[in-house]
């Protein structure tokens, strides 16, 4: 299983997470599920997102769609989207 992770800082908890649930739709249709999305202790607007991936071509062409300037302002994004892909070993 591959998994992708998603870091990045926010300004507005509620903006970014009601954007977030409406695509929802489109990132099960890219093969993406996500299973956590982790909070900061110390900077609660420290967000990191962990999807599980079908296809990493999938992946990539859904990651091009919502790293646009336009959609990372709509969920509030204030800082780079560092994204990692993850092999499972254990």
């Amino acid at each position: 299983m591959i998994y992708l992770s998603a870091t990045y800082k926010i300004s507005d908890f509620k903006k970014w997470y009601k954007a977030f649930s409406e695509n929802e739709s489109k990132r099960m249709q890219a093969g993406l599920r996500v299973e956590n999305i982790f909070r900061e202790l110390d900077d609660p607007d420290q967000i990191k997102v962990m999807m599980s991936i079908e296809s990493l071509v999938m992946a990539n062409e859904y990651i091009e769609s919502v790293t646009t300037p336009e959609y990372l302002e709509k969920l509030s994004i204030k800082s780079p989207v560092d994204i990692k892909f993850w092999d499972v070993f254990y």
